[in-house]
């Protein structure tokens, strides 16, 4: 655990270095957009990336440091990995590990104005953190009967600082996302804020983790922690006590990979289920929000973050998923419009684009072929490549807010699975929550498209 650091809650002092930052990196990209007018097509994208890199670490850096909504943002980031370049993303990642630590006499002051004379039925609180995030820290603490519980407690004036945070950040996030799009932004960064904002209430939370525990009562595999109710605020969140293995003991390489395929496909089960069946999406994939079983459970343990799907996009993604698995290719640019992502004109994603990109994700869903997520060490570089190829169209696209949340769980999974080096039939697991009958799946032609044999030549 790192040494404990100050809170900055200065929203002046946060305001003046959000905004320096936010002046650098423009000054930088605009730099550097200026000198590629004289600079070779050879070099041009190996000077973009080694300016992206320059302000990956400046952001990080900052974001880091300042917690609340600078480093969920730099988090959700860097979840994106479609969108960067492979060093920029390993820069961005460092924002997903534990933040330092709040002291603990700050937050046991802030649990006793909290609840009031709830708090002797504290016995005692572990000054230690169990984990130490974006906007809290959990600590292990024993209630005055003796039951071991989680204490998820709220940094002291977050609220303030993300609020104030929330109108700072909204210049240097436009910069960022200029990019890598001509679309508007305000329509995302809405939702980004929504999302960000319904973090803050705790008790909020505790009414979805009972939500939640409710949809998923019908499967033993996926653990919730139960809510504590005696001992939760709107900033302070008891829990059952529910430990498991860590992501990184897991990366140590002690458990068995018979194991880690279990827990890569209760990870899918977890959002395939929310998206499909509920409508009610985790959409926080970072990867501390989990621990494992040996006995093959999952444990889920943060839900600040879940993204409520309309039915409409839900139904849209119902058939983008069939018609990608019997390979009609053909329809899904068509499909894609019907949900709000299409060229800023209106027209359709162009067919060659959708085509590439479906082709490389053929390889993860190969049903005579189980794939083993992160033994494809070209992948990524394929995507990338493929990016660049399609960069002047993909910033033409449009795409409904919506999609923003569910993007990102889905993308930032599909890393999880990666570090897990998870095998399964994953081809079979996603078609069995579009209700397609497995032998029209399997039987779907290979070779619909005269294209598709050219890509696997």
């Amino acid at each position: 655990m790192a040494d404990n650091k100050e809170l900055i809650t200065s929203a002046a002092s946060r305001l003046l270095r959000i905004g320096g930052l936010a002046g650098r990196v423009g000054a930088s990209m605009a730099g550097n957009t200026l000198a590629n007018l004289f600079r070779d097509l050879e070099t041009r994208d190996d000077h973009r990336a080694g300016t992206l890199l320059k302000n990956a670490l400046r952001i990080k850096d900052l974001l880091g440091e300042l917690k609340g909504v600078p480093m969920k943002i730099g988090q959700m980031i860097s979840l994106h990995e479609n969108l960067f370049p492979p060093e920029v993303v390993e820069v961005l990642k460092s924002l997903q590990q534990n933040a330092p630590p709040v002291p603990f006499a700050d937050l046991r002051a802030l649990v006793e104005q909290e609840l009031g004379p709830r708090f002797s039925l504290i016995r005692h609180i572990d000054e230690t953190p169990l984990a130490a995030a974006s906007i809290g820290q959990v600590h292990r603490a024993v209630l005055a009967n003796g039951a071991p519980v989680a204490l998820k407690i709220q940094y002291p004036g977050i609220d303030d600082v993300i609020r104030a945070d929330l109108k700072s950040l909204k210049g240097l996030l436009k910069i960022l996302f200029s990019m890598f799009s001509r679309m508007d932004m305000e329509p995302v960064w809405q939702e980004l804020k929504d999302r960000l904002m319904e973090e803050l209430d705790y008790e909020k939370e505790a009414a979805t983790i009972k939500r939640m525990t409710a949809l998923y009562a019908d499967d033993p595999r996926i653990i919730i922690p139960k809510v504590i109710d005696e001992v939760t605020s709107r900033h302070v969140l008891g829990m059952e006590l529910v430990c498991g293995i860590s992501p990184d003991a897991i990366s140590e390489g002690t458990c068995s990979q018979e194991l880690k395929n279990t827990w890569g496909q209760l990870l899918l089960h977890l959002i395939l289920k929310g998206l499909f069946r509920y409508r009610h999406l985790h959409a926080d994939p970072n990867l501390a929000n989990f621990a494992f079983l040996p006995d093959g459970r999952l444990i889920v343990y943060d839900f600040g973050c879940v993204k409520e799907v309309p039915a409409a996009l839900r139904d849209g993604y119902t058939r983008l998923v069939r018609a990608f698995l019997n390979h009609h290719y053909a329809d899904i640019p068509d499909i894609l419009k019907s949900m709000g992502v299409h060229n800023a004109d209106g027209t359709p994603m162009p067919r060659e684009m959708a085509d590439d990109f479906l082709h490389l994700l053929e390889t993860l869903f190969d049903p005579d072929a189980h794939y083993t997520f992160g033994s494809d060490h070209t992948f990524y570089a394929r995507l990338y490549a493929l990016g660049n190829k399609h960069i002047s169209q993909s910033m033409a696209m449009v795409f409904p807010k919506d999609i923003v949340f569910i993007d990102r769980t889905f993308a930032g999974h599909f890393g999880n699975l990666c570090r897990l080096n998870a095998r399964a039939d994953w081809h079979n697991l996603l078609a069995s929550y579009v209700d397609h009958p497995e032998k029209e799946i399997q039987q779907a032609p290979k070779n619909r498209h005269p294209q598709k044999r050219k890509h696997h030549g």
